[in-house]
Order: C-alpha cells, then sequence, then structure tokens
C-alpha cells in the first residue's frame, strides 16, 4: 500500500490518500500501453511484458484488504515499511502469479523482487533471521528466473538474453514512474533514463482546476499518442495515530479519484 505524502501534513481535517499496490500497478500498465516513440524504443514482447507489468504487484490484494498500521508511529503501514516476512511473502505471490501466466512474465516480476531486495538489503542484513529469510527467498527465485529464461529463450530464436534484460528494466521503469505519480502530492520534477539511453523528464504544471486532472508536462515525449489521461482510485483517512489494523479499517474514509494529462513539452534550450 502506498500513503501519499501531504505537502501540508501540519494542516487540521488532512487526509492521507491511501492507494492500493495493484491499482499502482495498473497505472504503471496504463503509461506502458502507448509506450514507444522517437528516441524511446517499445516494449519487449508487448503483451507478455505489457500484462507483467499491469500485474506485478497483484500478491498484495490480500493484505491490502486489511493493511497494518506501523507500531511506532500509528500510520497506516506502507510499502517501504513493512516487514521483512510480510514483504517477502507478498512478492512471492505476485512471483508466483507472473510464472504461472509465462516465462517472460516470471522473468521480470522475479528479477523486479529480487532487485528491490537486494538494493535495501539494509533492512534485513545483520538481523540474523531476516537474513535467512531473505537469502532463501534470492535463492529460490533466482532459480525461478534461470528456468523461465531458459523457457523463454527456447520459444523462438528471436528471443535473446539482452531483449528479456530489457523487457526486465521496462518494468523497473513503469514501476517507478507511476510511483511518481502516486507517492506525493506534489513531486518534484524528476529524469528516468529509458532503456536505451533516451531521458524523460516528467514535471507537474500548475495545479488544476477543482475536479480536473493535473496537467504534467512531458519532455522528449516518449508515448505513441498525441497526449493521455491517467487515473488512479484511493481511500482518504484521517490523519491520525491508528491503535491497529482494527482502528484503521473503522476510520471513516471516503473514495478519491486522481487523475493527471500528460501532455508533450519542447526541450530546454
Amino acid at each position: 500500500m502506498i500513503r501519499r505524502e501531504l505537502a501540508r501534513p501540519d494542516v487540521a481535517g488532512a487526509s492521507w490518500i491511501l492507494i492500493s499496490q495493484v491499482d499502482h500497478a495498473r497505472l504503471s500498465g496504463q503509461l506502458a500501453e502507448h509506450w514507444g516513440a522517437g528516441e524511446v524504443v517499445p516494449l519487449v514482447a508487448r503483451d507478455e511484458l505489457l500484462w507483467a507489468i499491469t500485474h506485478h504487484d497483484d500478491g498484495w490484494s490480500e493484505w491490502e484488504q486489511t493493511p497494518g498500521v506501523e507500531a511506532d508511529t500509528g500510520r497506516p503501514r506502507s510499502f517501504t515499511e513493512m516487514d521483512v516476512a510480510d514483504g517477502l511473502e507478498i512478492w512471492s505471490r505476485s512471483i508466483t502469479g507472473a510464472a504461472e501466466h509465462g516465462a517472460l512474465a516470471g522473468y521480470v516480476v522475479a528479477g523486479h523482487f529480487c532487485a528491490l531486495l537486494r538494493r535495501f538489503d539494509a533492512a534485513w542484513k545483520n538481523k540474523p533471521m531476516e537474513t535467512q529469510l531473505a537469502e532463501r527467498f534470492l535463492a529460490t527465485y533466482d532459480n525461478l528466473r534461470d528456468g523461465c529464461l531458459q523457457a523463454w529463450l527456447s520459444h523462438s530464436g528471436d528471443h535473446t538474453r539482452d531483449l528479456a534484460e530489457r523487457a526486465l528494466l521496462q518494468l523497473q521503469l513503469f514501476d517507478a514512474l507511476s510511483l511518481w505519480f502516486c507517492c506525493s502530492e506534489c513531486p518534484q520534477p524528476e529524469e528516468f533514463t529509458t532503456p536505451g539511453g533516451a531521458t524523460v523528464r516528467f514535471e507537474m504544471a500548475d495545479p488544476a482546476s477543482q475536479g480536473e486532472p493535473q496537467r504534467v508536462v512531458v519532455r522528449h515525449w516518449p508515448l505513441a499518442v498525441e497526449g493521455l489521461n491517467l487515473e488512479i482510485a484511493g481511500r482518504a483517512v484521517p490523519v491520525r495515530r491508528y491503535r491497529g489494523q482494527a482502528d484503521l479499517a473503522a476510520a471513516p474514509s471516503q473514495s478519491v479519484q486522481l487523475g493527471w494529462r500528460l501532455e508533450p513539452g519542447r526541450p530546454k534550450s
């Protein structure tokens, strides 16, 4: 789950917007569906990779029915604050579902979560119980990745290791792009280097009028359409200290719809 950071959390009556990881992945898929223009290369093995991007966080669906609360702060627990054991169980479900869908999907989703685990090793290194869980996860899913890769390579002479690696990089890119939209009310402009080397820059424009999507200017336009509307649902809950899962579940909440309008911007001179 994503607990969206607020521009002014100190304002009386402020709300956190809670966004499902499953929906965040769907937003990744919305971006990927039209990807590939100019210097930006399109998706590898489009249909299977698009499915993997769209469904790479499906393992969160059960946990998010009754999301947890941080013991120290009482805040709804965000995806960056998960216990190692819970996080690995969720990731395992995502990987299993992807591998059942197809070999490339299994390869890229397993690769994505193994890379995340290695990148954020401070959460589990030097903690014997967590280290044992993490190393077992890596051994299991590195082995699954190898099997998925060999199966995908055998499907066609056009399939190569380089293409499989590009597919993984593309999934990681769309995951990062979607998080840029979801994690904060006011994200800073950011440049993303795409597989193939082209760079695209995303920047929020002036605040949108009430009821209108937030305009986002994209420099070095990467999409095969002239503009793109994105939407995602969330749940607004009061900013306060929660006593646990039951307290959060019982809190008054309101469904909200977040929307953006992506438009091409001229490259800066």
